[in-house]
């Protein structure tokens, strides 16, 4: 029953590192749309506008 019990704690800490990691990608690619709205690039734009639509549905997947 203990393991049990460390296994769902280390998924659970498994889950928050991936959720930090997810919110630094999400971070980044904010900033990334930023500069690129400023410099009125949209190729930029667009790719960093999808990278923070997957990254937003992968947090969304795992806080379910």
């Amino acid at each position: 029953m203990a393991t049990g019990m460390v296994q769902k704690r280390d998924g659970a800490e498994e889950e928050i590192s991936n959720l930090n990691q997810l919110v630094k990608t999400l971070e980044d690619a904010f900033e990334k749309l930023r500069k690129a709205y400023e410099k009125r690039d949209p190729e930029n734009f667009n790719r960093s506008k999808a990278i923070l639509i997957q990254t937003q549905r992968r947090i969304f997947e795992i806080a379910k």
